[in-house]
């Protein structure tokens, strides 16, 4: 399977559910039911994901994993989580939560080789127990992302997940009562809750989180009871720092393409409010030079920040330049480029960036000169 759709929509708690009861259902018929979850934030490549593989399985088992994490092939590691497979399991399903993030130096070619060998694995284990791969996103178009091998070799059945509605949120919001003391809730508060969280996003974990903002904020002012004003209060600041939240929970590189577009638009003399792509790249690779980081192609790139415009962080358009003269994308910062800056900063692996400000300067408004001559 397929599971896709937005954050907090319930992808990996629903199919968590279901693998429980299926492995409590083969318990009962003495059959042994292995369930391999990993999420591919975390591990980054297909070598290190299939370790993570191997090290689900031995710890599902009480058993040595049988590799080391380093110094063998991906193809011992696949072979060693094979023979786990045939001498303890009756049935596998494997779980690639966030599969969009194994990136790796060459991004496509990660997900695409372990989706294709998963997917294949009854064949190359020789196991002859069911076999099932599903993998969850929160792209609906990732499998366009797949190469034709992968595609053809996986072929899931695709099941989306919506955003909730106020109805679900507010059901959801329900059992999270026992977290207050009894009575501390006005009665306009869940509905209230549950109303913003469907207008804003439809994402239980946020509605979740604006509930205990909301009660935070009553603790600090020293009441008994949670209103409607702690709710409208929590989400105001919600609504006023959930893109620069978001910011602080993207991967690397991600962090690395954004920084790059916010650095063109601070760095350019006369503050644009569009930003060319072309520029803003070669932004990308000197920054990425600097932090001896991987640099990803130009298409990558885009792709890394384009994304953002989901969530807010900006916007983007292609435009024509003429008869003949091609088409240039453009992005346009929602939040002020040196704030997005400054937060990405944050992260350690970027501080150093904060002493680079002349040069990456210099190298900025360098690349926006060539590109305004040429255009």
């Amino acid at each position: 399977m397929l599971l896709s759709g937005p954050s907090g929509t319930g992808k990996s708690l629903i199919i968590h559910a279901v693998c429980k009861q299926i492995v409590e259902l083969c318990e009962s018929q003495d059959k042994t039911f292995g369930v391999l979850s990993i999420n591919c934030e975390g591990p980054k490549t297909a070598d290190r994901a299939v370790y993570r593989l191997v090290k689900a399985a031995a710890d599902d088992l009480g058993v040595d994993p049988g590799v080391p994490q380093t110094g063998v092939s991906t193809d011992q590691k696949l072979e060693r989580l094979y023979e786990l497979m045939r001498e303890y399991y009756d049935g596998v399903i494997f779980i690639l939560d966030e599969i969009d993030l194994l990136e790796g130096p060459y991004q496509e070619a990660e997900y695409n080789s372990l989706i294709y060998q998963l997917s294949r694995a009854r064949k190359l284990a020789d196991f002859d127990g069911p076999i099932s791969l599903t993998t969850i996103t929160n792209y609906a178009d990732f499998m366009k992302n797949l190469n034709s091998r992968a595609q053809s070799s996986y072929n899931p059945d695709d099941i989306f997940f919506d955003d909730y509605d106020a109805t679900q949120l507010r059901s959801i919001l329900q059992y999270r009562r026992d977290a207050f003391k009894p009575n501390s809730l006005a009665e306009d508060v869940v509905p209230l809750v549950a109303a913003f969280g469907s207008q804003t996003h439809g994402d239980a974990r946020k509605a979740i989180d604006l509930l205990r903002w909301a009660g935070e904020l009553a603790e600090r002012r020293g009441s008994d009871t949670v209103t409607e004003t702690d709710v409208r209060e929590a989400q105001e600041k919600y609504t006023e720092n959930r893109k620069l939240r978001h910011i602080n929970g993207i991967s690397t590189q991600k962090k690395l393409s954004v920084y790059a577009v916010a650095a063109t638009a601070h760095y350019t003399k006369d503050n644009p409010e569009w930003i060319p792509a072309g520029p803003a790249f070669k932004t990308y690779q000197f920054i990425a030079e600097v932090m001896d980081a991987d640099q990803y192609s130009r298409e990558t790139f885009v792709n890394h920040v384009t994304e953002q415009s989901t969530y807010g962080v900006l916007d983007f358009e292609r435009r024509g330049k003429g008869r003949g003269r091609g088409v240039h994308m453009y992005f346009s910062l929602s939040e002020d480029p040196e704030t997005i800056m400054e937060t990405i900063r944050e992260d350690s692996r970027f501080a150093e960036l904060a002493h680079e400000d002349a040069t990456i300067g210099a190298v900025v408004r360098e690349c926006v000169k060539k590109f305004r001559a040429n255009s």
